[in-house]
């Protein structure tokens, strides 16, 4: 078989545009060295209102998972950071954050990739900040992963992207 009739038979176009998803994993990818850290963060599906009406309870929702992770961060950057440094002074890790579980009908979950680790704060430590800031936070679950962010990390954790939007992904807290 010849190339050509192989790019016949897969539609493949070497003048087509990317897609939306390609074009975003292509764009991460160059920046995955600055996200040296992997984070998985499972969540509690469902959520407790108490209004003036009583107390009810509803499925998370991907507003739900963008409210946490902003929660998530500032209590990671204040166990990072210390108190003053983190709400006053702006330090902050850099963060990527994707809600995963929305398009797969799976439980919704996120993944971080994050980077701007200080000096002072060993990979081994960044595990145990990560299990004070998650304590601090009702909606996240017992179960959570932290790891070195290998090459594949960016494209994991974008597997869900649409092909014409990147709607998985938190960009109001990256």
């Amino acid at each position: 078989m010849k190339l050509q009739d192989i790019r016949t038979r897969t539609a493949y176009n070497p003048l087509a545009l990317p897609t939306q998803k390609a074009a975003t994993r292509t764009w991460l990818s160059g920046m995955s060295k600055d996200f040296p850290l992997a984070l998985t963060l499972t969540l509690k599906q469902t959520i407790v209102e108490t209004t003036d009406r009583g107390t009810y309870k509803r499925k998370l929702t991907r507003i739900d998972c963008e409210r946490i992770a902003k929660r998530f961060t500032q209590k990671l950057n204040r166990e990072v950071f210390g108190k003053y440094a983190a709400e006053k002074g702006g330090k902050s890790l850099k963060y990527l954050p994707v809600v995963e579980g929305e398009r797969s009908n799976k439980n919704l979950h996120l993944h971080f990739a994050i980077g701007g680790l200080p000096s002072h704060v060993k990979f081994n430590q960044f595990d145990t900040l990560v299990s004070q800031a998650k304590l601090q936070v009702e909606s996240i679950e017992a179960e959570y992963k932290v790891s070195l962010a290998d090459s594949g990390w960016i494209e994991y954790i974008t597997k869900e992207l649409g092909t014409k939007d990147t709607d998985n992904v938190l960009w109001t807290l990256a």
